[in-house]
């Protein structure tokens, strides 16, 4: 169950990048904080009405959110933000030619953080840790390839081990 769990909210996060992301270059749910406004040609990101590659930083309001990234040569290369309305981040991390790379965090509206780990080449990486909403540890992890790998802790709200699992190529062995 925790397995599903957990391979649900990774599904959710990746999908609501994705969305966001889309949703942010589609010019008909946008809405512009400043004046870039960028359009898919040939699969770069160029300005509308232009058929050079964009360089520089996009900045939009999608919804109650906005969403800021660097663009190098029409391709989303460097900082990606997700921010709430209030400005605070919900999420923040790297992008490399188009996917999530290096570390990411995921933000509770207080601010606190919700989950912390690695991407290679847009697939989960290394260790993650999920939070509470008071800070204390919920669950940690590797993965390797996308798929849980090794130890899994789950904690209690206390902070006591609830539940160990061991993974191998994203199945769980049994003891």
């Amino acid at each position: 169950m925790k397995k599903n769990l957990i391979k649900t909210i990774l599904i959710g996060i990746s999908a609501l990048t994705f969305l966001c992301i889309s949703a942010a270059l589609s010019s008909c749910v946008k809405k512009q904080i400043n004046k870039v406004e960028l359009v898919k040609i040939k699969g770069l990101l160029c300005k509308y009405g232009s058929t050079t590659p964009f360089t520089g930083r996009e900045k939009a309001r999608l919804s109650n959110r906005i969403i800021e990234y660097d663009v190098v040569n029409g391709v989303r290369n460097g900082d990606f933000k997700i921010l709430y309305s209030e400005g605070k981040p919900q999420i923040v991390g790297q992008m490399v030619n188009d996917k999530n790379e290096g570390l990411w965090k995921y933000y509770y509206e207080n601010s606190r953080i919700e989950s912390e780990g690695n991407f290679k080449n847009d697939i989960p990486e290394d260790m993650w840790i999920w939070y509470y909403l008071d800070g204390k540890v919920r669950e940690k992890g590797s993965y390797i390839s996308g798929k849980r790998d090794g130890k899994w802790i789950t904690y209690d709200k206390s902070g006591k081990i609830s539940d160990e699992k061991k993974f191998k190529d994203g199945e769980l062995m049994t003891k």
